[in-house]
């Protein structure tokens, strides 16, 4: 629930993060918020990109984060979601893997532009 209009969002995902078997494959990782990427700043995402991958299984932990504004006051949807890099194949994507994945979403003033 955001409780002001002219307040930001702060998010962020701390875990485990895979992509297996492929050779110039990527998996993008990026939050929504009611349903569509943030626009303001822009996006909140991570790339995970591997070369030469054929065997590899390769589990790695990640922290993406960020802000954004423009979001109305109320209830907002937030959304951790796994896709593929544009103009890469799309690997064979994990998330989280034997240790605690953590999303935190707080609302925070607006940074000074």
């Amino acid at each position: 629930m955001k409780n002001f209009t002219e307040t930001a969002l702060h998010v962020y995902f701390d875990g485990n993060l895979r992509i297996y078997n492929c050779d110039a494959c990527c998996s993008r990782w990026y939050f929504t918020f009611n349903g569509a990427e943030c626009s303001s700043p822009g996006s909140i995402d991570g790339a995970f990109y591997m070369a030469k991958g054929a065997g590899k299984n390769l589990h790695r932990h990640r922290h993406i984060e960020g802000h954004c504004n423009n979001i109305h006051k109320g209830k907002v949807r937030v959304g951790f979601w796994v896709g593929n890099c544009n103009g890469r194949k799309l690997a064979d994507a994990y998330t989280g893997w034997t240790t605690m994945s953590r999303i935190f979403i707080e609302e925070v003033s607006r940074a000074q532009q």
